[in-house]
């Protein structure tokens, strides 16, 4: 097995400190290209940059540097570039990886993946992650991404999944080659199409980081995640190393914020409401998310009769 993993990296003040322990975005890469290394089935690693920092610095890594104009630079456009050499390396790999450089994939995370992602996929599912922060007075993981509790559940082989159906934006996507080809030939793959999760539209650096799952695409039926104990597997859960959105909002502004991202409103333990409310799903997601699409096409007209 190996896997073809590939980085952005953008770092236009290299000497910037940043996140909880006050570091530059170079600390944060070279930790989580050492922490990529350990894990148990080769890996090739890419880094996409865009200035000379790297070029003196013992990386355990291949360094492509792109010319891109300070305009595009500045809008996220780096996070585009890899994508021509993946497709080269379509034939070379039995995973691909896009991974942003603070995103602390582990040894966990890539075996909570291989255990159940044949099962899901050949039922057309994706297989969910969840992005944390921690809460350093407290020790506590908040979850970034969710902002409303997760409430329905679908059942595969006698296996409870949670459905994230709210926000599967992760930071970044793990796919096998199979799903890579079929996500080559979209139109997802080149940004023909603006990606979207019916709430709205996901920017530049997003549209890389969601990759071929978003709730708009249909490749996917819906993203699940394993219940264990009444709880998101713990596997399930990756480290922001940054940790630099929890203390962006005050306690009271992450009560009542709504916006689907920044918001770390809950521990990892309070995303999924409780077991007697929760709502079992038929399998019936393409409805769904059909019904959801032409909504959120035709969003200008609900818009003015309110």
């Amino acid at each position: 097995m190996s896997i073809s993993i590939h980085i952005p990296f953008y770092n236009p003040n290299p000497e910037k400190k940043e996140g909880y322990r006050n570091l530059r975005r170079f600390d944060y890469l070279e930790e989580n290209v050492i922490n990529l290394k350990t894990l148990t089935i080769k890996n090739d690693i890419f880094i996409h940059t865009h200035n000379d920092f790297l070029d003196d610095k013992n990386l355990n890594a291949k360094i492509i540097k792109h010319q891109i104009s300070d305009s595009e630079l500045n809008k996220g456009y780096l996070t585009w570039k890899c994508r021509s050499l993946m497709e080269e390396q379509k034939n070379d790999y039995e995973y691909f990886i896009y991974l942003e450089h603070d995103i602390k994939f582990s040894e966990v995370n890539l075996q909570y993946w291989l255990k159940y992602q044949d099962l899901l996929a050949n039922k057309g599912f994706h297989l969910g992650f969840f992005i944390y922060e921690m809460n350093n007075k407290t020790n506590q993981k908040h979850s970034i991404h969710i902002s409303k509790k997760l409430d329905k559940f679908f059942e595969i082989e006698g296996q409870n999944f949670i459905v994230n159906d709210l926000e599967n934006y992760c930071c970044f996507w793990i796919y096998t080659k199979k799903q890579f080809e079929t996500f080559l030939k979209s139109k997802w793959w080149s940004f023909e199409k603006r990606a979207h999760n019916f709430r709205h539209n996901y920017g530049i650096t997003e549209r890389s980081s969601i990759g071929f799952h978003a709730l708009s695409m249909n490749y996917f039926k819906a993203t699940l995640i394993p219940e264990k104990n009444n709880q998101p597997h713990s596997d399930s859960f990756i480290e922001h190393m940054t940790n630099n959105y929890f203390e962006k909002f005050p306690e009271i502004e992450k009560k009542h914020y709504f916006d689907i991202r920044g918001a770390c409103k809950f521990q990892i333990n309070e995303i999924i409401i409780e077991p007697e409310n929760r709502r079992k799903m038929n399998d019936n997601f393409i409805l769904n998310k059909l019904i959801k699409n032409l909504f959120w096409k035709f969003r200008f007209i609900t818009r003015k009769f309110n």
